[in-house]
């Protein structure tokens, strides 16, 4: 049986939870899952992610972080090409779904891109909130409402809103 660890981080964005095998996350949210949806046991344990820590409270504290701390994707096919091209997008820095799909491979999936972004396990180690629609907007998150844009201006990144053309 696999035990998994976590560690809750505060941000100011909410409480932030890492989840993994102790070395690698594997997992990260900023809801509280149910717990047993996790096969195994989970412990949580303050010390593990020391390094993922580091750079998250870095990230939060206005730092320009292009983070390092070592993951875990449990995705294959498309999805696990798109979110590894996303991996390597810089703080500030954005893409299309379409520059994504390129990047992934298929020059004509970008709806995927999109599909693989809403499906990110570890959202901020692989930043999908930096993936725009070609125009220039937000486009969808599956996140909590309002977090993406809040990650966008924490990076300064310019964007347009929903409403202006």
């Amino acid at each position: 049986m696999m035990e998994y660890q976590y560690r809750a981080l505060k941000t100011p964005l909410g409480r932030l939870y890492l989840i993994g095998d102790g070395d690698r996350v594997s997992l990260i949210c900023f809801r509280k899952i149910d717990m047993a949806d996790l096969k195994g046991k989970l412990m949580e344990n303050p010390r593990v992610y020391r390094h993922a820590v580091k750079e998250l409270t870095d990230y939060f504290g206005g730092k320009q972080v292009n983070f390092t701390f070592p993951f875990n994707l449990i995705v294959s096919g498309f999805d696990r090409r798109a979110l590894l091209a996303l991996s390597r997008v810089k703080y500030g820095s954005t893409l299309s779904y379409q520059e994504l799909a390129n990047r992934a491979g298929s020059a004509r999936a970008a709806r995927a891109a999109g599909g693989a972004c809403a499906r990110n396990p570890l959202p901020l180690r692989i930043p999908c909130h930096r993936v725009l629609k070609a125009d220039g907007t937000i486009g969808g998150w599956s996140g909590l409402p309002g977090l993406k844009e809040k990650l966008l201006k924490l990076e300064k990144v310019i964007f347009k809103s929903k409403g202006s053309r």
